[in-house]
């Protein structure tokens, strides 16, 4: 029987911020990336888009992981008994640093799907982008769970599923966009 290991609160909150951030920006800007891709087959057009993309995410989930931290510290400060009071304050993260990790995470993310098209030829840069970021998902999902103690794999199956379902969207949409606006 696997044994718990003991976290301290910072390691529960760098995990979510490290998740959120990351694979935010992954399957935002691999949707966006495929779906201009898709649209224009025009691999400048592509790079420009996607590190519009990556700028713009990293920026806005790193002030939303800023204000949404706040307000989750404020709203248990105001709730939290006083005996308790101080604890609570103290295990709750600092909303700076969960924005910084939020934001970093975000870029890192975001170059995951990029880089293919920076160095391919558009069309093996599709394929690339969409492996490289399937797997990268799935290591994500396999040591999110390895930590939590849930199953790896399973873990890594959704992480995967779910963000190339919102990826492949952005393809959808994308190949639709380019026929509807260039026919």
């Amino acid at each position: 029987m696997p044994t718990r290991k003991t976290v301290d609160s910072n390691t529960g909150s760098n995990l979510r911020d490290i998740i959120l951030g990351g694979q935010d920006g992954l399957v935002n800007v691999l949707g966006v990336i495929l779906a201009v891709a898709s649209a224009t087959h025009d691999t400048r057009v592509v790079i420009i888009a996607g590190l519009a993309a990556t700028f713009a995410e990293s920026i806005s989930m790193a002030a939303v992981g800023y204000t949404s931290s706040k307000a989750a510290k404020e709203y248990y400060a105001s709730t939290a008994p006083k005996r308790v009071h101080r604890v609570v304050i103290d295990a709750w993260e600092n909303p700076l640093r969960s924005a910084l990790v939020i934001g970093a995470a975000a870029v890192v993310g975001s170059l995951v799907p990029l880089v293919p098209f920076i160095v391919l030829d558009i069309g093996a840069a599709t394929i690339a982008a969409l492996v490289i970021s399937t797997l990268v998902l799935f290591a994500t999902g396999f040591v999110k769970n390895k930590i939590t103690m849930g199953n790896p794999f399973a873990g890594g199956i959704e992480m995967a599923s779910i963000g190339m379902l919102a990826a492949l969207a952005g393809y959808a949409i994308g190949s639709f966009l380019g026929v509807a606006l260039y026919a």
